[in-house]
């Protein structure tokens, strides 16, 4: 029986919130992207403003899983992306103004999925499609289901 051909891991945009919820729970969709991300399923793509973001709100609100954090950064293939003015500009019209540096990053990196829980404050457009986690989930769901897994 031959082999499929590897295929390279979907990039996919995390925003913060779904880090946070993603690290704080060991339930849910935020948390199964992480594993995917881990496992070299999902390549994941973390908004450098995302990463301080986490930080940030960890430091001030969770300090105990701050280390965490750190660990899981060290621990899982990423790719912290902090885009260009090129990259901010073609998210201009598509991103609230303080979420700009967020969706620039997804499309600079080239993540074909920003995921995130605040939907509302993005609108897909240059290549980059915006779903929540738990869409993305489904999705994943429903193509290894097209395979008999």
């Amino acid at each position: 029986m031959a082999r499929p051909e590897k295929t390279e891991p979907l990039p996919v945009c995390v925003d913060a919130d779904v880090l946070i919820a993603g690290l704080l729970s060991r339930t849910g969709a935020s948390h199964a992207i992480l594993v995917l991300g881990e496992l070299g399923l999902l390549h994941l793509v973390l908004p450098e403003t995302a990463v301080e973001e986490v930080r940030r709100n960890l430091t001030a609100k969770l300090p105990e899983a701050a280390p965490l954090f750190e660990e899981f950064l060290r621990a899982v293939p990423i790719q912290i992306h902090s885009p260009t003015a090129r990259d901010r500009e073609r998210a201009r019209e598509l991103a609230d103004p303080k979420d700009i540096p967020i969706l620039a990053a997804a499309i600079g990196a080239g993540a074909r999925l920003l995921v995130t829980h605040n939907v509302r404050h993005f609108r897909s457009g240059e290549g980059v499609r915006i779903v929540r986690p738990r869409t993305l989930i489904e999705e994943a769901r429903a193509w290894m289901g097209s395979f008999g897994l």
